[in-house]
């Protein structure tokens, strides 16, 4: 699939599991909020919300993908990192799951009639989580509301373009053999329980002039290494210059982890920035297992591409 290129892509990371203003930099291309240097202070909370800032011919077009677990640490962040509901074009959710769309209705309605949203028509389903603290759901997306709050639809089961500068891949194809739906997570279909496939989660892909493919995960449910070579496979573009998500490998167990450490290492990306529900155990491998290209994602962190 065609994808145009643009001359940057900078992600600003709102909403994330973790906030240190002690993590390191990457002079360049990773800057990470500093204390005093903002109108107010920066909340973690567990969910992923990021603003994408495309330069392509002389012009910028901000994507908005997901929208965290709560108003509170979004609307909070939004304002602390300098911007407004006003400030992009276009919304993107990565997957059906309330840690990214918790916001969604808030931002239509703060925002007004008219914002483009993009998503995969299986959000729509319901979904619960089974753990051995107890069951979290049904929860579900609702369209009826999405629409009544103004959202301009535009739904893609299949490989599509957003603004026509983005590739939005569809439902992801899987070829590992490590990368399997996680146990507990579950949908409901015609009023029955069924472990989810996750045929809702897409990854966000973009093609850099020079530098090759960002591409930018949600929770990574149909697994980043998956992700990363369908979006190789649909541009027929093998450079990645960076993935960027949360991964959602330790409650995968030890076997996810390592494969998908040994999947990055042959992927080689210049920057890989993980957070949000990769966990604690997996972000320390993989800190220390690719020390060269790995970094934690941090609220109030700027990527430059």
């Amino acid at each position: 699939m065609q994808v145009p290129d643009v001359a940057s892509v900078t992600v600003e990371i709102l909403v994330d599991n973790f906030f240190d203003i002690f993590e390191p930099s990457r002079p360049g291309m990773v800057e990470r909020a500093v204390l005093g240097r903002l109108p107010k202070p920066l909340l973690a909370a567990h969910g992923l919300a990021m603003l994408l800032t495309l330069a392509h011919n002389g012009e910028q077009t901000r994507i908005l993908m997901d929208t965290g677990n709560s108003p509170l640490s979004f609307f909070n962040n939004l304002e602390a990192m300098g911007h407004g509901v006003e400030d992009f074009d276009a919304l993107f959710i990565s997957h059906g799951h309330p840690d990214h769309y918790g916001s969604l209705l808030d931002v239509l309605q703060r925002r007004g009639p008219g914002l483009p949203v993009y998503l995969h028509p299986d959000c729509y389903i319901p979904k619960l989580l089974v753990t051995p603290r107890g069951r979290v759901g049904p929860y579900a997306l609702e369209r009826e509301k999405l629409a009544a709050a103004g959202a301009r639809l535009h739904e893609n089961r299949d490989p599509a373009l957003l603004r026509d500068l983005a590739l939005l891949t569809g439902s992801v194809e899987k070829t590992t053999a490590y990368e399997k739906p996680l146990l507990g997570f579950k949908r409901v279909v015609q009023g029955n329980e069924e472990p989810d496939p996750f045929s809702d989660e897409q990854a966000l892909v973009l093609n850099v002039a020079g530098k090759g493919l960002v591409v930018i995960g949600g929770c990574c449910h149909p697994g980043i290494i998956n992700m990363t070579r369908y979006a190789q496979k649909l541009t027929g573009i093998n450079q990645i210059a960076a993935i960027i998500g949360g991964f959602h490998l330790t409650a995968g167990g030890d076997d996810l982890i390592n494969g998908t450490i040994d999947g990055l290492k042959e992927l080689h990306p210049g920057l890989i920035m993980a957070g949000h529900c990769t966990g604690f155990k997996a972000l320390t491998r993989m800190a220390a297992a690719l020390p060269d290209n790995f970094m934690v994602s941090c609220v109030g962190t700027k990527v430059m591409i």
